[in-house]
């Protein structure tokens, strides 16, 4: 035998003490060292870690967006924890690398094996574990989300808690904002590319402790409400939208980038991101000598487009509060507003008062935009511009326009709500309300700075407000703006010459485009949101039939700033088919929201599945009604408002409306649902994508109240033999309305949204019918 082979023992016991020893202090090691990993890759926070019970069996329930979650959570997590992981990830090389230094410290589970004896015994892994008082970790959704949404939860959790015999605490975890981190699906390749931002805030939240009975359902929204908490945690590191548009405005990538189109005079007017923030800069200053100091609320007077963009943006710059007036509301509707906001001083232009004039109220001064470009030099505009190409986005934000003198909390806008149940109310909504709100639209639907949105929505509505002037202006992305959305054909013609990628609206200006528009105009358009109204299903329908597009139903309120929730296109990637578009419903929430169910008498929440007044809670909650103190607080308890809506939320995180709590007749003691009723009779008339009744009640001697139906001449002949095919499908008799009590009208009250006006048509069918309310 030679003499060196001996060597070979010897080598193999040095290699199994190095290694055992290595893997020993590695582990010591483990939790510093991924500490430091974590926070060398990102801004990284955690909250709500002392709801973590220091002992006993403890089951983290997060939701599942990259293949590093665990490490995310390992880091904020207090105690030591056992991972329950997919089976497959050690197949990743990677993946597999962390993981060899834990072993022992994960069970291994494969939801999509063919064995269920296998996913029993690694159930049954779990529940020893809990049993031994270990801190577990698991991620019900079971795959890892495939657009940021979050999937429905199994319900392996139910069978480990029941298994494990003793009780359980679960906490709800959240993982904020690692969508678009390394190791997720957002751009398809998993590993081997770069992050969007390098150093990416991001956080983990553990949410209220719920017992171990709690339903799976149950648990899923626990989550979404955990999210809405780091939401409003995390708000404070929302950059804001006026920083947005000066940091991506100033980008050298953006200096032939265009950053906004307005057709409204029949030809483009082009804008490059430079021009525009020169623009809204040169405007910014012109103003800071015209505006009083002593006035905070400053109104507009425009129609959508380049110049009532430039001044909201503009008012942002000198900390003012802008108050965009309702050009298409009454001549009291708009002194009402005036007067509530104490509007001294209002922005116009005279090209917009030919078309729309204004009945100033004594003592407030109008300015006119025509007066600002012809006192804004050359000189001034070239040295500007010199300056957004030269200095970075950041010294421009901070040093020399000092936006942050903006706080958080200073009120940005006041928005006069539709009124479409009542008097407009002054909405206030502070720069930490439309920042987050913008953001989180942003994140939830998933759109970049390459998308083109086209924006047709008035700015004195929300939706118009947030989502058209100041999410793509934060972010870098082009905006079309044509200031009349009924006008389709050239809204058409803009869509499909500027090729626009995004496009929002209701379903009222969505059926003038089916109307009207070529079968190519909206060829381009990967997502079209529609809010403000409830969108038929025959609508989408028609409207996917003829271009192709399909119509995504989304929903808010003005006093959220407004967006709560949306529709999504569903999404097949690597196998896996993630629903997120469930046509009835409004989507699920959008990041940094939650929404709930609550007994409209006593505000107990409901379970998930139980309908009841929806209520949202998010950084995006108003600041309160301008000047109505008592108002305010009837919509609103603790951190949640009251949306006035009845609904429910499904297992699956889908919101579903089924009526508005104002929307209801009360007959002989019986609430008859109104536009349950409406939703009936369009159906039985097979126009759902057409609006040919409205609904309303008036006062009645005898029952209380009593039905009436409005509706257009096509259609009075044949409400007689609607109302018996409603007897006939089993609604009840007091749901039926008396033909009597039907009445022809030329059109229905509508606002400047184009929802319906349901004050307008309340107002209407009392003098129909000669009832004194």
């Amino acid at each position: 035998m030679p003499d060196w082979w001996w060597w070979i023992p010897v080598g193999v016991l040095t290699y199994l003490v190095v290694s055992t020893t290595f893997v020993w202090l590695f582990s010591f090691m483990l939790r510093p060292v991924w500490w430091l990993v974590v926070h060398v890759l990102h801004k990284f926070n955690r909250y709500g870690v002392s709801r973590i019970p220091k002992t006993g069996p403890v089951l983290l329930v997060a939701n599942h967006v990259t293949y590093l979650d665990w490490l995310y959570i390992a880091v904020a997590c207090p105690r030591r924890v056992t991972f329950v992981l997919w089976s497959k990830y050690r197949k990743n090389p990677i993946l597999r690398f962390f993981l060899s230094f834990i072993r022992g410290r994960t069970i291994e589970i494969d939801t999509r094996t063919s064995a269920p004896h296998a996913l029993a015994r690694a159930l049954d892994q779990v529940s020893a574990a809990l049993r031994a008082d270990q801190c577990v970790l698991v991620f019900p959704e079971g795959r890892l989300t495939r657009n940021g949404q979050m999937m429905p939860f199994r319900r392996g959790i139910e069978f480990v808690v029941k298994r494990t015999k003793k009780p359980v605490t679960i906490i709800p975890t959240y993982l904020w904002n690692v969508w678009g981190t390394l190791a997720c699906h957002k751009y398809g390749r998993v590993f081997f590319r770069w992050p969007e931002e390098f150093r990416r805030r991001i956080a983990v939240m553990f949410g209220e402790p719920l017992p171990g009975t709690t339903k799976i359902a149950d648990i899923r929204a626990a989550v979404v409400e955990a999210g809405a908490e780091c939401g409003i945690e995390q708000s404070d590191y929302v950059i804001p939208v006026h920083s947005g548009f000066v940091r991506h405005a100033a980008r050298l990538s953006n200096l032939r980038r265009v950053a906004m189109v307005d057709a409204t005079t029949g030809t483009d007017r082009v804008l490059t991101w430079p021009k525009a923030l020169v623009g809204v800069w040169s405007l910014a200053s012109w103003l800071k000598n015209k505006l009083p100091a002593g006035q905070q609320n400053i109104g507009v007077w425009l129609p959508t487009g380049l110049g009532s963009g430039f001044v909201n943006i503009a008012l942002a710059f000198l900390k003012r509060t802008s108050v965009n007036l309702n050009y298409t509301a009454g001549v009291g509707s708009v002194h009402a507003a005036i007067k509530q906001a104490d509007l001294r001083t209002i922005l116009t232009a005279k090209k917009f008062l030919d078309r729309i004039p204004l009945e100033v109220p004594p003592g407030v001064t109008v300015i006119l935009l025509e007066d600002a470009l012809a006192g804004i030099s050359n000189i001034s505009k070239l040295v500007r511009m010199l300056a957004v190409v030269v200095l970075p986005g950041w010294f421009l934000d901070r040093v020399v326009l000092q936006l942050r003198r903006f706080k958080w909390d200073d009120t940005l806008t006041i928005i006069f709500s539709s009124g479409s149940t009542g008097e407009p109310k002054g909405v206030m909504l502070s720069l930490r309300n439309v920042s987050s709100n913008a953001d989180g639209f942003q994140k939830g639907v998933n759109f970049t700075r390459d998308d083109r949105m086209l924006c047709t929505l008035p700015f004195f509505h929300s939706f118009g407000y947030t989502v058209c002037l100041w999410a793509p202006a934060s972010i870098g992305m082009m905006s079309l703006y044509y200031a009349d959305p009924r006008a389709a054909k050239e809204v058409g013609e803009l869509v499909e010459r500027w090729k626009a990628t995004i496009a929002l609206g209701t379903a009222t200006f969505v059926r003038f485009y089916v109307r009207r528009c070529t079968e190519t105009s909206f060829r381009s358009v990967r997502l079209f949101i529609c809010g403000a109204e409830k969108l038929p299903v025959s609508l989408q329908q028609e409207f996917f039939a003829k271009f192709g597009t399909l119509l995504l139903e989304g929903y808010g309120c003005t006093e959220v700033s407004p967006v709560v929730g949306a529709n999504l296109p569903n999404v097949l990637l690597k196998g896996v088919n993630q629903v997120s578009n469930k046509p009835g419903t409004i989507g699920q929430p959008i990041p940094g929201v939650v929404t709930k169910a609550f007994d409209q008498n006593t505000h107990e929440p409901r379970p998930v599945g139980v309908e009841g007044v929806l209520c949202v809670k998010g950084p995006n909650v108003m600041q309160g009604y301008l000047n109505q103190p008592e108002r305010t607080a009837k919509v609103m308890f603790g951190p949640w408002y009251i949306t006035g809506d009845m609904g429910l939320i499904e297992p699956d995180g889908f919101i579903r409306i089924t009526g508005r709590l104002s929307r209801f007749a009360k007959i002989a003691g019986e609430m008859i649902p109104l536009e349950k009723l409406e939703d009936e009779i369009h159906e039985v008339l097979g126009l759902n994508a057409d609006r040919a009744v409205a609904v309303a009640a008036v006062p009645d001697a005898k029952r209380g109240e009593r039905i009436v139906v409005l509706h257009l001449a096509d259609y009075g002949d044949k409400l007689k033999g609607v109302f018996e095919t409603l007897r006939s499908r089993g609604l009840p008799n007091l749901w039926i309305p008396d033909v009597r009590d039907c009445h022809l009208v030329d059109a229905f009250p509508v606002l400047g949204s184009g929802k319906l006006d349901l004050a307008g048509v309340s107002k209407l069918a009392t003098q129909l019918t000669g009832v004194v309310g």
